[in-house]
């Protein structure tokens, strides 16, 4: 049979956009190693729309649908009508139906039921858990809506763990929450932190400590209302009314972008806030390292306080020191000591980090970056790399067993 006909390896679906994510990227090039063949099955949007392409070793199929934000009404047509043209892909293609290994990743949980034509044949299944699927509607939709929805996503939660043989989560704090409410007595969690990789932003830098004049601060991700850029804004319209003088570029786009444009007009910062938009991995290993701080404003809620921002792991991997909202799952991985921290949801503590970090001797910079990174080290990316690969061993050959 020729190459191209034949079945996958392994097969991603991801609601996302590709190669934009980073988590479905990466682990994706991991299990292409050793020349598996690998097909990743993404939504068409992003800075890459093609409807077929290669990334490296990779196939690539995104799927026609419109990106949705707002109505709960908007959100349940998006999320089926990518599952249906994912599980119809599935089961039509015989490479695909075929597929030894099938790897969904959410939002949201259900997504799994389109790795179901290939579990029939034989697969295996890998349910990815990049957020927990009821505190986001909870905190998505916090009305009547949502409550009388949570229900109904706890079961769909229930049930797309259970149609897995290895469930993956993000961090300690998230794996406590979902070990607490397991699916079944036998389920697998395992963890894999989205440490950055040194394909994306290269080598570990050494942090340096100084800063220019003006001091510039940086933001990369998605602007949306929960990651609080709003607040970041106003806190540095205060900082610097207090002679402070920094500067702050937001790198992404989301829905919050015109809100934003609106408040940086107000406040007089159009020449001290650049919204960049949306840019590539590449841009951003490039255009980071020349910022003296990461900026992560995150609101706190029944979400946020179970998540680990992969924008903080890239900043203490490029040596770059933090400033950030003092959420807990953020004290978990990090000490006080290794971070500039401040209130959620408080603009006038962020302007007194910012402040404070500024006003720093460049000693004081480093000590803290430094012990960011050490701090994290034993999630680095090899480590987690390593995890990863045993859960594809063993599950392309039913042999191995893989450590949890």
């Amino acid at each position: 049979m020729p190459r191209h006909c034949q079945p996958f390896d392994v097969v991603h679906i991801a609601h996302t956009s590709f190669p934009d994510d980073q988590r479905p990227r990466r682990e994706a090039l991991l299990a292409a190693e050793g020349g598996k063949r690998v097909a990743v099955i993404a939504a068409r949007y992003g800075l890459d729309p093609r409807p077929v392409s290669r990334y490296g070793p990779l196939a690539v199929i995104r799927l026609p649908g419109e990106r949705r934000r707002g109505a709960f009404g908007k959100y349940v047509m998006e999320y089926t009508g990518f599952l249906v043209r994912a599980w119809l892909l599935m089961r039509r293609d015989s490479r695909f139906r075929s597929a030894r290994v099938v790897h969904v990743h959410s939002l949201p949980d259900f997504l799994v039921a389109a790795a179901g034509p290939a579990r029939r044949q034989g697969a295996r299944v890998i349910l990815d858990l990049h957020e927990i699927f009821p505190e986001f509607m909870r905190t998505k939709f916090p009305g009547l809506l949502g409550r009388l929805a949570e229900p109904l996503v706890r079961l769909a939660e229930r049930w797309s763990r259970r149609q897995a043989d290895v469930v993956l989560t993000v961090n300690r704090e998230t794996h406590a929450l979902l070990h607490a409410r397991s699916s079944h007595a036998t389920e697998r969690l395992v963890i894999v932190h989205n440490a950055p990789a040194i394909d994306d932003f290269g080598p570990a830098r050494e942090p340096a400590g100084a800063v220019h004049s003006p001091a510039r601060l940086a933001y990369h991700g998605t602007l949306t209302y929960l990651y609080g850029l709003d607040l970041a804004v106003t806190a540095l319209a205060m900082a610097r009314s207090s002679g402070i003088r920094a500067t702050l570029a937001i790198f992404g786009d989301g829905p919050e972008r015109p809100h934003l444009e609106r408040l940086v007009s107000e406040l007089g910062l159009t020449s001290e806030v650049t919204l960049r938009g949306a840019v590539s991995h590449r841009v951003l290993r490039d255009e980071l390292p020349t910022f003296d701080a990461g900026f992560l404003p995150t609101r706190l809620d029944g979400m946020t306080r179970y998540s680990l921002s992969t924008k903080l792991l890239e900043y203490v991997h490029l040596g770059i020191p933090l400033m950030t909202a003092r959420l807990p799952s953020y004290l978990r991985y990090f000490p006080e000591g290794a971070a500039w921290y401040f209130a959620p949801d408080d603009p006038a503590s962020a302007a007194a980090s910012i402040i404070a970090f500024v006003t720093a001797p460049n000693h004081e910079r480093r000590t803290r970056a430094l012990l960011a990174q050490r701090s994290s080290a034993d999630i680095a990316w090899p480590i987690e790399a390593a995890r990863l690969r045993a859960v594809y061993d063993e599950l392309l050959d039913p042999l191995r067993r893989a450590p949890s």
